[in-house]
C-alpha cells in the first residue's frame, strides 16, 4: 500500500516543528540532518513527514509551501527505508571531489535534476520513491514517475555517493537564479513599490537579473547581500553606482581599507543618511 509523505525545508518554514505539531498533531516527522555530520544544523534540515490527502496539512502544503519549499511523494515501502535513501542524498560531490548540500527537494530543483533523465537513471536516484508530485507551474503533467520499481536503497555515507557533473550543476543552477529573482520581485514590491510599477514579469526579470550581474560585478552572490545590493539600485536607479551624483558610494566602494561586508553596510547607511535629507528637505 502506498504512504504519503512530505518533504519539507526547515531552512525556508518558519517554526516548522511547531507548524507541524498544529497540523498534524502527534504524527512523528524526522529531520534528516540528525545521525550526519550536518547534526549541529539541524533546525534547519529539511524535514520528512507522512501526510493523509485532504487533511490539514496537506492543505498547508498546497496553499503554502508546494511552490518552494518542499515536495510531495509516495512510497510502498516502509518509513525507515524511505528515510534511510532520503538522507543519502543531503549532500553530493561535484567537481574536485568538492562536497556540497543538496537541496533536491526544492520542487524547482526537483524538475531540473530529475524530469529529463532517461528512466533507468531516474528510478536508480528515486530509490524507494514511486512517484513525486509537483506544481503544474514547475513540471508539465505534475508528477514524476518511476517507472522500474525494486531499485536499491542508498545509505547516507559522509562521503556522499552522488555525483553531479558540472553540467548537471549549470543546469540546477537556474533554480536558484529564478527563486532569488523572485525574491527580489517581492521584496522590491514591498518596500519599493513604485520601481515595478507598470513593468511587465518580462520587464520584472530583467531588472532581477541586472541587478545580480551589478552585485556580483562587486564582489556580492550570496542572496542576502544581492538583495541589500537591489535595494540601491531601486532607490537610486539602473545607473547606480555610476551616475554622476554617485560619487559618494563610488569612494565607498573604492575603500580598500573595508572589508566587501562593511562597504555593503556602508553603502546603505549613506543610502538611508540621503534618504533622511530628502525626506527633511521635502517637508
Amino acid at each position: 500500500m502506498s504512504q504519503a509523505y512530505l518533504l519539507l525545508d526547515g531552512a525556508l518554514i518558519d517554526n516548522l516543528p511547531s507548524r507541524l505539531f498544529e497540523l498534524a498533531g502527534s504524527t512523528a516527522f524526522h529531520a534528516l540532518y540528525q545521525q550526519t555530520a550536518y547534526s549541529t544544523l539541524v533546525t534547519v534540515s529539511p524535514v520528512l513527514v507522512p501526510v493523509v490527502p485532504n487533511s490539514p496539512l496537506a492543505h498547508t502544503f498546497t496553499e503554502e509551501w508546494r511552490a518552494t519549499a518542499g515536495i510531495w511523494l509516495e512510497s510502498e515501502v516502509d518509513e525507515a527505508a524511505v528515510l534511510q535513501h532520503l538522507r543519502s542524498l543531503i549532500h553530493a560531490r561535484v567537481e574536485g571531489d568538492v562536497r556540497v548540500f543538496f537541496r533536491y527537494y526544492d520542487p524547482r530543483i526537483t524538475h531540473l535534476w530529475l524530469a529529463d533523465l532517461v528512466p533507468q537513471q531516474r528510478d536508480r536516484l528515486m530509490g524507494p520513491i514511486r512517484l513525486i508530485l509537483l506544481p503544474e507551474s514547475v513540471h508539465p503533467g505534475g508528477l514524476i514517475r518511476q517507472e522500474n520499481p525494486e531499485q536499491p536503497i542508498a545509505q547516507y555515507t559522509d562521503k556522499p555517493w552522488l555525483l553531479l557533473t558540472p553540467e548537471q550543476v549549470d543546469h540546477l543552477s537556474a533554480a536558484k537564479r529564478q527563486g532569488l529573482a523572485q525574491q527580489l520581485i517581492e521584496h522590491c514590491q514591498q518596500h519599493f513599490p513604485q520601481r515595478l510599477q507598470g513593468l511587465e514579469p518580462a520587464a520584472q526579470q530583467q531588472w532581477t537579473l541586472a541587478c545580480q550581474r551589478s552585485a556580483e560585478r562587486h564582489g556580492y552572490s550570496a542572496a542576502d547581500q544581492i538583495t541589500r545590493w537591489a535595494n540601491l539600485h531601486a532607490a537610486l536607479g539602473d545607473d547606480f553606482p555610476n551616475a554622476a551624483d554617485h560619487a559618494v558610494y563610488r569612494q565607498i566602494l573604492d575603500d580598500k581599507g573595508a572589508s566587501p561586508a562593511q562597504r555593503l553596510d556602508n553603502l546603505n547607511t549613506e543610502l538611508h543618511r540621503q534618504l533622511l535629507i530628502d525626506k527633511d528637505l521635502s517637508a
